[in-house]
């Protein structure tokens, strides 16, 4: 067995265990229908990659054309499950993509180039790749941040332009790109751990991905509340000494309203708790509803609440306090009974 062989077993070993990864944890509910499609997409890459090792054993259409389609199509698969992930529509381009691409290794295959070869598949999974990283640095910008979503997709970014190069470069520098991957050869056992580096990068990636909504998840569970989905008093507590020291360095006015419901003890008393339930998100509602965009809403505990007020004066916050005020005096809660 060549080093480029070995490589290639590694990666298709690799591959295997990721898209077993996967499908375990779509099972245990983890971005269930995303993990499952990247458990598909990986294996059916595997496919490929395994077609690349037999090429020698199969039928040379199989172990050329065969192979690159079969790889580009878990590529396209992946694809799709980050679209999902991301809670974006999947492209409508992705079912015509798949021949599309199959069409043009088969032309470049009947004109007998290898050259030609290497650079309509390389080329085709660069942009497959490069697709992936569009939606994760666009469609996931609004929940991660802009400069999150950017360091998620740098993986995907590069290894779409490693290929997109190794795509432009074959026919520049034939030697360079070399031949089968499964050939001896120092460029093919470049080539052969640049995939094996890629396809760990990927998935990876792909984990990050997964771990950073946990995280946002659970820092969401543990800063709002749950009954009114405002701050919680920790969530509160911390935007406030943020505020306070940028407000501070900035030399602007802070304010903070602390509002209590009055009665509230005879609502739960005369109409139960779950009527105090709908009544303390009706509060809520009406707060966010109030408040500008700059400011900050939390149920601190209880009935009260705080209302944060970033570049606010005391004239300020009496106003929107007046105005808190006309809109709890106009609610009316409607019970189920």
């Amino acid at each position: 067995m060549t080093p480029s062989s070995a490589a290639l077993t590694a990666l298709l070993i690799q591959q295997s265990l990721f898209a077993l990864m996967w499908l375990v944890l779509g099972g245990l509910r983890l971005s269930r229908r995303a993990t499952w499609h990247w458990s598909a997409g990986v294996a059916v890459a595997a496919l490929g990659l395994g077609l690349l090792l037999l090429r020698d054993d199969v039928p040379r259409w199989l172990g050329f054309w065969g192979a690159i389609v079969v790889l580009s199509g878990g590529l396209l698969i992946m694809v799709r499950g980050l679209q999902l992930f991301c809670r974006v529509q999947p492209d409508r381009w992705f079912l015509p993509a798949w021949p599309a691409i199959a069409l043009a290794l088969g032309a470049a295959q009947w004109h007998g180039s290898v050259t030609l070869f290497v650079t309509v598949s390389s080329v085709s999974l660069g942009l497959v790749v490069w697709r992936g990283a569009w939606v994760v640095r666009h469609d996931l910008a609004t929940e991660f941040g802009a400069r999150a979503a950017a360091v998620c997709a740098w993986p995907f970014w590069t290894i779409g332009g490693v290929l997109v190069l190794r795509g432009l470069v074959a026919p520049l520098a034939p030697g360079w790109v070399g031949g089968p991957l499964q050939e001896a050869g120092a460029s093919n056992l470049a080539a052969s751990l640049v995939f094996v580096a890629s396809g760990l990068v990927l998935n990876l990636a792909l984990v990050a991905l997964v771990c950073s909504r946990l995280v946002r998840r659970l820092q969401q569970a543990s800063e709002h509340d749950v009954l009114t989905g405002l701050l919680n008093r920790r969530g509160i507590e911390s935007r406030l000494h943020q505020h306070a020291r940028l407000s501070a360095r900035r030399g602007q006015r802070l304010s903070l309203l602390s509002i209590d419901a009055d009665h509230f003890k005879r609502i739960n008393d005369e109409h139960g708790h779950p009527a105090g339930d709908e009544v303390l998100q009706a509060l809520g509602q009406a707060l966010h509803t109030v408040i500008r965009d700059s400011d900050l809403a939390a149920r601190a505990g209880g009935e009260e609440f705080w209302v944060l007020l970033p570049d606010t004066d005391a004239d300020g916050a009496a106003e929107l306090a007046e105005r808190v005020l006309r809109a709890v005096r106009a609610l009316r809660v409607p019970l189920a009974d």
